[in-house]
């Protein structure tokens, strides 16, 4: 019984190692609709940057934006 259980074990493991090799990971594609909306954000961010002009004498206008890197 143990001999059957420990190729079972070894042919999972093979397939596992074999499938997490050959089928990319969800994180590192970028759907259709997400790379949509990323281009929507920064095309945003931009136009928000050319058509504005920060309030002198305002701290929150003198820092980056957390988007900065966005832009570009």
């Amino acid at each position: 019984m143990w001999n059957v259980t420990l190729w079972m074990l070894v042919v999972c493991a093979s397939a596992c190692t074999a499938g997490s090799i050959l089928v990319p990971p969800y994180q590192c594609r970028m759907w259709r609709v997400d790379t949509e909306e990323l281009r929507r954000r920064r095309h945003m961010v931009a136009v928000l940057k050319k058509n504005t002009r920060p309030l002198e004498g305002d701290p929150a206008a003198e820092e980056s934006s957390p988007d900065a890197h966005l832009v570009g």
